[in-house]
């Protein structure tokens, strides 16, 4: 991240300019793509850099970063309501998953778990399709609760699933864990122990809100 401060002073840019573009950028200050990325993201988080996709990285003034700071603080309260929704349906759910499920709903989430953790293994990963199967996994737990309400509900949970995967797929090590988190929360499932299945998805979640807020704190100044 130094780096590319010292090149944006060095260069006298201010608010508007737009940077190099990644490939040249990351050539200039000698570092990787993946390294230069993740800079951006932390000067994004600051205030300091925006990124128009398609069309460039621009430096903002301080009256914008201002503004897109507040803007970061509404979306930090978002996303933790998001995983607050998760909890309160997700953890009843997969305790009466671990309870009540069939021998055929089971066999359906080990396909799906098997599917997500294919895709994992796949260089480049397409993380798209990744919360895709993410997604599913989490909700064929849901459709195995044999519960009206929630299975009512499924088109809700799908897209706070939706929103807040986003966020916390792509962080450093979190699919690893999540990998693990999930092989336990299915265990659990297998030999019906709902306490223990309860307990790991609600673990499970606040992995993943804990694992999106501190990436979005890192080196920041907010």
């Amino acid at each position: 991240m130094r780096l590319l401060l010292d090149h944006i002073e060095s260069r006298g840019l201010q608010g508007g300019d737009r940077l190099e573009a990644e490939r040249e950028l990351a050539k200039i200050l000698g570092i990787s793509r993946p390294s230069l990325r993740e800079a951006i993201q932390i000067l994004q988080v600051q205030g300091r850099l925006r990124v128009k996709h398609g069309i460039g990285i621009f430096v903002l003034d301080q009256a914008d970063g201002v503004r897109l700071r507040e803007s970061l603080r509404a979306a930090q309260h978002r996303i933790e309501e998001l995983f607050q929704m998760r909890e309160i349906l997700e953890a009843p759910a997969v305790e009466w998953a671990a309870e009540r499920r069939s021998d055929e709903q089971l066999a359906e989430m080990k396909l799906a778990a098997r599917a997500l953790n294919e895709a994992i293994a796949k260089r480049p990963i397409d993380f798209e399709n990744l919360r895709r199967l993410d997604m599913e996994f989490h909700l064929t737990i849901v459709r195995s609760s044999q519960n009206h309400f929630l299975n009512q509900t499924l088109g809700t949970l799908q897209e706070i699933m939706f929103h807040s995967m986003d966020n916390t797929l792509k962080l450093p090590g979190r699919i690893d864990s999540s990998e693990q988190e999930h092989s336990v929360i299915l265990e659990a499932i297998e030999r019906r122990d709902p306490i223990a299945a309860r307990l790991m998805i609600i673990q499970h979640i606040h992995n993943a809100r804990d694992a999106w807020f501190q990436y979005l704190h890192k080196q920041s100044d907010l």
